[in-house]
């Protein structure tokens, strides 16, 4: 009787052994979180070029169009400030950067 019990007993354990293994495999792993993205800036009222900073560092020179792609900008508030490579006009931003792709646009005078 007693050895029944424990052959009962063993089979039990194995099967929850069994049954967690199953459902542990099923737990959804965390969803990552992005920590930087992309940003498209244009300078919709002036076809120049301009120096673009982000937070008071400097990050690149937009084309002669005055759109420039960064890459890698980190996720939350910033100041984007453009100005003129001849320093003769500049413009500032205030956006709140989220994941993905985001689109900028500095209004210069």
């Amino acid at each position: 009787m007693k050895k029944n019990v424990l052959i009962k007993g063993i089979l039990v354990l194995i099967a929850i052994a069994l049954f967690a293994l199953v459902f542990v495999g099923c737990v959804p792993s965390p969803i990552p979180t992005c920590t930087t993205a992309t940003v498209y800036i244009t300078t919709p009222l002036d076809s120049y070029y301009y120096y673009i900073y982000i937070d008071g560092v400097y990050w690149g020179t937009t084309n002669w169009s005055g759109n420039i792609t960064l890459y890698n900008v980190p996720i939350g508030y910033h100041t984007f400030y453009a100005v003129s490579t001849d320093y003769w006009y500049d413009g500032y931003a205030y956006v709140t950067i989220v994941c993905g792709t985001n689109n900028v646009a500095i209004y210069t005078y």
